[in-house]
């Protein structure tokens, strides 16, 4: 028993330096400074859109409708052709309007006959006068006779003009250039001038407008913040884009012409309008588009990822890399997100390096400095280990022979 103590020290010994041999060393515990993706700023102009739904209408749109009561004697236009304005579209039988003229005429050559004849017996009672053979009463009975006459004659002189309009009216002619659309009534058919019946219907097709409704939260939105950013200009000439409803641009773009003063008290939205070219004829009134059209244009700009940006109470953070791979927290503006961007209008500098991704990371770690990579080549790396990972052989299921 005191042979196996003695023995000990020595046997201690061996185990001691084999487990200096097995037990692996730490050269540096400290772990190494966490990858973040970073975007080098740069400052930009951006010319804020919105995309609304819309239809397309006409630019001039003329009913043709008949102007005096009458039978429709011939159509002398065919049905989807385009007319050009002053073209006989159809004619009235104008035989009772010519009658009328005539009529008009013959009393108003009465009224001026007449009138010869006043002025004659007033020329005549104020020779008489004089003589002392007629009375003061009876030559101003005559002067009123005369004054009568012409009134007469204007009013007769109105009649002739207002049968010679008639008479016109009788061939219908196109208001306007355009595309004319199907007949509304056939010849033989009796149109009325008291009821205004409809003929036909003129359509101008180039340009062709397309009426949009705005929110007026978003008109109010972009005032306030035309108010409050100096960088910024109103955009009221700028085009239009169109789209089909399928999604396919229309290869012409439009431009704003109009936007209402007032808003829709039932649905909250005005009225914007663009003039839309259509030379090939390819749209058509009546069709569902949509509209990109400028809002607003912001100056000298940045836009920012939107996860790169901590939102709080008291004010808007990101962090910017420093040249010995430090961060500072800098508070910068925000004027509004567009397209999982913010719109940073102060606080930052063009060349400044932001912090977009990995910052959960540095936070959790609680570290000082990083190692920073371009977001770009950070994500390429990403996406080409996701692409190693997914193409790694698939263990074989099959059973090895004999197996069974």
């Amino acid at each position: 028993m005191l042979a196996y103590y003695k023995r000990t020290p020595k046997l201690n010994v061996i185990i001691l330096f084999f487990l200096m041999l097995t037990t692996p060393s730490f050269a540096d515990p400290s772990p190494p400074a966490p990858l973040v993706g970073f975007i080098a700023v740069q400052a930009q102009d951006l010319t804020l859109t919105d995309n609304l739904p819309g239809r397309l209408e006409s630019s001039r749109d003329a009913v043709v409708r008949a102007r005096v009561t009458g039978i429709v004697e011939k159509r002398l236009f065919r049905e989807g052709a385009f007319v050009r304005e002053g073209d006989v579209l159809f004619t009235i039988d104008n035989r009772p309007f010519k009658a009328a003229l005539q009529s008009a005429k013959g009393t108003l050559a009465k009224v001026i006959a007449q009138k010869k004849l006043n002025e004659a017996n007033v020329l005549r009672y104020r020779k008489l006068i004089d003589k002392k053979a007629v009375s003061q009463q009876v030559l101003d009975q005559a002067e009123a006779t005369l004054a009568s006459t012409i009134a007469e004659i204007e009013i007769a002189k109105a009649s002739v003009i207002k049968a010679e309009i008639d008479l016109d009216y009788t061939t219908v002619t196109a208001p306007i250039s355009g595309f004319i659309g199907q007949q509304e009534v056939t010849e033989g058919a009796l149109v009325s001038a008291s009821s205004a019946t409809q003929m036909a219907q003129i359509r101008q097709i180039d340009p062709l407008y397309v009426n949009v409704q705005q929110s007026a939260a978003n008109i109010l939105n972009l005032k306030a913040m035309m108010q409050q950013q100096k960088r910024v200009h109103q955009s009221p000439e700028m085009a239009v884009k169109i789209f089909l409803d399928d999604g396919t641009p229309y290869q012409y773009p439009g431009k704003l012409i109009f936007t209402d003063v007032a808003v829709n008290a039932a649905t909250g939205e005005a009225m914007v309008r663009a003039s839309v070219p259509n030379p090939d004829k390819f749209l058509m009134p009546g069709l569902y588009v949509r509209v990109e059209m400028p809002l607003i244009t912001l100056d000298d700009i940045f836009l920012i990822p939107q996860k790169a940006i901590t939102r709080t109470d008291k004010g808007d953070i990101l962090f910017v890399l420093n040249d010995d791979n430090t961060f500072t927290p800098r508070p910068v503006q925000i004027a509004r997100s567009w397209k999982n961007n913010w719109i940073v209008t102060g606080g930052l500098q063009a060349g400044d390096k932001v912090i977009i991704d990995g910052m959960l990371k540095v936070h959790i770690m609680h570290a000082q400095k990083v190692t920073p990579v371009p977001l770009a080549d950070l994500r390429n790396q990403a996406t080409e280990k996701a692409a190693g990972t997914s193409q790694q052989p698939m263990k074989s299921e099959t059973p090895a022979a004999g197996v069974k």
